[in-house]
């Protein structure tokens, strides 16, 4: 089959957002109940969905036996959504996507976007929807991968570890033409307590209303959150 040309960018995009809520944002257990980090986990999925909405056909991976509502969440999103259970782990799930494409003729790229980018805005699906490549990557903190963009049916993930160097180095091992998009607000992944202050800074959905709902407001000495009592 031949592979989609790197230069075209304005092919129609499949976008899948993995989702676990099971033992969700277990790093934020210090500032977080149990039954908050499950609420917070949800209403970053809501962020997301509703600032990607717009670009291209929706898909929640999970696991099953979470039945995420799919009418539930077309108003915010702004189209349907598939929800996909799988009990797979990240990469296996997610190749297996990859793979559905392609018998499919891959006539979507596909947009990988994770589930806890609280403060993403539209501005950032259009950026990296704007670069060239065969493979687009937006790295996170801390050496992961925040989205990935996939024009080339030959690319695999590597959710692992530092995966953004794994992603790096499989895409010119495979000798792909790769793009890297940076943006402070993709690369914010929400996993530990200090994060929330930028939930509160920068946020405008969901997430922010929540943290505000439960007493959380932003520290006057330091980059820090306190809570009131």
């Amino acid at each position: 089959m031949p592979l989609p040309k790197s230069s075209d960018m304005q092919r129609p995009v499949s976008i899948v957002v993995p989702f676990r809520l099971d033992g969700a944002k277990s790093r934020l257990s210090p500032a977080l109940a149990v039954n908050e980090r499950r609420e917070m986990a949800l209403a970053m999925l809501r962020d997301v969905l509703a600032c990607i909405g717009q670009f291209g056909n929706l898909t929640v991976l999970t696991r099953p036996g979470w039945d995420i509502g799919e009418d539930r969440w077309r108003e915010q999103a702004g189209q349907d959504i598939k929800i996909m259970p799988s009990d797979l782990e990240l990469n296996d799930a997610l190749n297996m996507v990859i793979e559905r494409e392609i018998l499919q003729g891959w006539r979507r790229d596909l947009l990988i976007v994770m589930a806890d980018l609280a403060i993403l805005e539209k501005g950032d699906i259009e950026g990296i929807l704007s670069c060239p490549g065969d493979v687009v990557l937006c790295p996170g903190r801390g050496g992961g991968t925040n989205m990935i963009l996939i024009r080339s049916p030959r690319f695999r993930t590597c959710y692992q570890g530092l995966s953004y160097p794994k992603h790096k180095d499989l895409a010119r091992k495979m000798d792909l033409c790769l793009s890297v998009y940076e943006s402070f607000r993709a690369g914010c992944d929400i996993d530990r307590p200090e994060d929330l202050a930028e939930i509160l800074l920068h946020g405008k959905g969901e997430a922010r209303s929540l943290l505000e709902k439960w007493g959380f407001q932003l520290s006057d000495d330091k980059f820090n959150w306190q809570r009131r009592a």
